[in-house]
């Protein structure tokens, strides 16, 4: 029965229900059935006591209530029960629930509707001790002393089994079986997996668990799968493959004990056109080298590639380590003129990645074979560079030998693969001698006048007005007797030797001009770089408008 009053004597008018003879209620499933129509729900832990507290009274602010008081545990199956006394207060409105957690630990909070809660989900053989804190509409209390300790216990007669994975191996092994929580070894590992070593056992099958090792003293208190962890076995031999790199033919592979010397297979490739020089773990020769038959203890498997060196050919009449192209000598006048167009390369730089390529045109600096020179050399072109792989292009002009020498650079006169460019070097009317390298894709000019400056600029009807970039009052130019068109390797000014030589592919010279009155290239002014008996660059034939220089190798 239900009886209503209502109260006026404060500010508002208050509804107070109140409840006579409060109908029985039944516990049905997770719910709680009330006969006058009310349903509450019962939370996951389990509720075995009705919320309660002592309230404020009437004129109480709601607050927080107190915290819960005398919080006992009991141990079960990984499992407890947290019993309690509700607040003393309850804040000025009903409690609507608990928060338990573990004590001094920053582990989940579990919600509960009642004085007695059940928390699952425990470790055996593990002390706990829990908190509890009370709920209200207003909020959370503070948290209750601490709980006794408690440590869930299996039933006795509980057995726990630990169940064997070969985690990629092959074989069988039986599980085991202990009673919970004693101490038994584990069976030795007889899982066998091919080309690895039996590492130890593990919870998980990445490894990321907890490690047991072959028959170690373990304490069983769950049962569980334990994987086999493997690591890749050491290798004893080494099986080095033969590449012919270009050549034609078969041979087997060679295998031998690691750390032994052993001789190396006699090669049988055959290349037409060359003679086998060395074997190389690289296939561009960049790597390490090894004679035929050489004795070597190889440390780990490889591939040696075949390196060749190409047989000269009578392809020019003339033969230099770092010159290809046409010198053309003059009987008895200097050289004053020399002019050529080409195209600024694309090199392959994946097959010579720290390579380098020069193209210019220049008069003097040929050494005659009798003694002497056809003079100094003043020369102007292009400058094409891989750098790890990658190309990048410069204009630049020298003389050699000079005073100051060395090569100088032009800046902000942007090069790039495909460019057309035209080069020239020249005696003005007033004795000064003067280099320019024109991008006719840019339209921007570089030159060099001796005596005065040098420097980049805009051609503007045939005009160039150009910002100077250095100082070229000390240098000076007295002529020579050859004209030059020339592809060359070039030399590193520390070692004195020839830097790795770019792989340009071709570049033809044309609109080729000189100083000479009547004049045409012939065999005899041909020339090749060769180094080590290989030829690395040859010139074509001369036509009407030029010729080619092509790279042959390595």
């Amino acid at each position: 029965m239900v009886r209503r009053k209502v109260d006026s004597s404060q500010d508002g008018r208050r509804l107070t229900l109140i409840m006579i003879n409060p109908p029985p209620r039944m516990l049905r499933g997770n719910k709680t059935l009330l006969r006058c129509g009310l349903i509450f729900a019962v939370p996951a832990l389990l509720t075995l006591s009705v919320l309660a507290a002592a309230p404020a009274s009437a004129a109480t602010r709601v607050t927080h209530p107190s915290a819960p008081r005398h919080v006992t545990v009991t141990s079960g199956d990984n499992s407890a029960i947290v019993s309690f006394v509700a607040p003393a207060s309850n804040g000025g409105s009903r409690i609507t629930g608990y928060y338990i957690r573990e004590y001094g630990e920053n582990s989940a909070i579990r919600r509960c509707h009642s004085t007695r809660c059940t928390v699952l989900g425990l470790s055996n053989s593990v002390s706990y001790r829990f908190v509890v804190a009370a709920i209200n509409r207003f909020g959370r209390s503070a948290y209750s002393a601490p709980s006794n300790v408690a440590k869930p216990t299996a039933p006795v007669g509980t057995t726990v089994t630990i169940t064997f994975d070969a985690n990629g191996g092959s074989g069988a092994m039986a599980s085991e079986t202990e009673p919970y929580d004693t101490t038994a070894l584990l069976p030795l590992n007889s899982f066998t997996y091919t080309g690895y070593t039996f590492s130890d056992w593990n919870s998980e099958a990445n490894g990321s668990g907890t490690n047991f090792n072959n028959g170690q003293l373990v304490k069983f208190n769950g049962s569980a799968t334990f994987y086999a962890q493997w690591l890749v076995s050491a290798p004893t031999t080494a099986t080095i493959t033969f590449n012919a790199n270009g050549g034609t033919g078969t041979m087997a592979p060679e295998t031998e004990t690691l750390s032994v010397s052993a001789a190396l297979t006699i090669n049988s490739f055959t290349r037409t056109g060359y003679t086998f020089r060395v074997w190389n773990t690289a296939a561009n020769g960049s790597g390490t080298s090894f004679t035929n038959g050489q004795l070597v203890q190889f440390t780990a498997s490889a591939t040696f590639y075949a390196q060749w060196t190409a047989v000269p050919t009578p392809q020019f009449e003339n033969s230099s380590v770092n010159w290809s192209g046409y010198v053309v000598p003059s009987s008895s006048a200097l050289v004053t003129d020399v002019q050529g167009d080409w195209t600024v390369p694309t090199l392959n730089c994946s097959a010579t990645p720290n390579g380098s390529t020069y193209v210019w045109v220049g008069i003097g600096g040929e050494q005659w074979s009798t003694g002497g020179s056809s003079g100094a050399l003043l020369q102007t072109g292009t400058t094409s560079d891989c750098v790890n792989g990658v190309q990048e292009n410069t204009a630049w002009w020298e003389v050699v030998p000079a005073t100051p020498g060395g090569e100088f650079s032009f800046t902000n006169f942007p090069v790039a693969a495909g460019d057309h460019v035209q080069a020239s070097v020249f005696e003005l009317s007033s004795g000064a001698w003067e280099t320019i390298v024109s991008n006719l894709n840019t339209g921007l000019s570089a030159l060099l006048v001796t005596g005065d400056a040098w420097g980049v600029g805009q051609t503007e009807n045939g005009t160039i007005n150009f910002v100077i970039q250095g100082n070229a009052q000390a240098i000076s130019y007295s002529g020579g007797y050859t004209a030059e068109w020339i592809v060359e390797d070039p030399e590193d000014t520390v070692t004195q030797n020839e830097v790795p030589f770019a792989d340009f592919g071709s570049v033809t010279f044309s609109n080729l001009e000189s100083s000479f009155n009547s004049w045409s290239l012939t065999p005899s002014e041909e020339w090749g770089i060769v180094q080590g008996g290989a030829t690395l660059a040859a010139p074509t034939s001369s036509t009407s408008d030029g010729f080619t220089v092509t790279y042959t190798g390595p």
